[in-house]
């Protein structure tokens, strides 16, 4: 699930995951959610962009065959 990027991500990307609370997780995935509850919850239980801390990384992390704890690392500036 994605939304639109908006502080942090929106300098290099349209979009960004849609992370959402735990108590709206277990909402979302009610098999009896509706379409219309569904976009109450990604708009309401949302995890503000502010939440995350933002920084650049090595260009290895664009490369799935790369795996490691390493490429989230800052790069130093």
């Amino acid at each position: 699930m994605t939304a639109a990027a908006d502080r942090g991500l929106v300098d290099i990307h349209d979009r960004r995951p849609l992370v959402l609370t735990p108590e709206a997780a277990r909402e979302w995935m009610r098999q009896d959610v509706t379409g219309a509850e569904s976009a109450e919850i990604a708009s309401d239980g949302a995890v503000s962009a502010d939440d995350f801390t933002w920084h650049p990384v090595t260009r290895a992390v664009g490369n799935v065959k790369n795996q490691g704890p390493e490429l989230l690392a800052p790069l130093s500036p």
